[in-house]
């Protein structure tokens, strides 16, 4: 890490160099115009050399918010591990309690869902009850025969 940051910092001080040359060439009149009037010159531009390190710069600030994303989620991942493996009691205490007592914050929806589910509950304890009973009179009868 500490050899990018090196090699950022070295081609950003040669890029400011390159310009502070080429701006003095300019003001001091020292630049060949016959150099600048030919056709083709296969030469490395300044304007290339510049979008060569505007692309580079975008792929480092890419990767340095990418890996400290990485880094966040990973060390978001391993306390909540943490939190609930090794430390229960304070798991408990960051997780959220639902308050069902309080009538007021729970939606129409919610409560009818809640009072068909205690419905369903006691129509099955009911029947339950009722199978039993017929069972046992059975087994008495059954009894009473043999």
């Amino acid at each position: 890490m500490i050899f990018l940051i090196l090699i950022f910092t070295i081609a950003i001080i040669l890029a400011f160099g390159m310009l502070f040359f080429r701006a003095w060439e300019i003001r001091t009149s020292r630049f060949k115009k016959e150099q600048e009037e030919k056709i083709f010159t296969p030469e490395l531009s300044f304007r290339y050399i510049e979008k060569i390190v505007l692309y580079l710069t975008k792929y480092i600030i890419q990767w340095i918010v990418l890996s400290s994303v990485k880094f966040w989620f990973v060390v978001k991942t391993k306390t909540k591990i943490l939190l609930r493996n090794k430390l229960p009691k304070i798991n408990q205490f960051f997780k959220r309690k639902n308050s069902i007592n309080d009538s007021r914050k729970i939606t129409f929806i919610q409560r009818a869902v809640m009072e068909s589910k205690i419905k369903i509950r006691k129509v099955k304890e009911k029947i339950i009850k009722e199978h039993e009973e017929v069972e046992e009179g059975r087994k008495i009868e059954v009894d009473k025969i043999l």
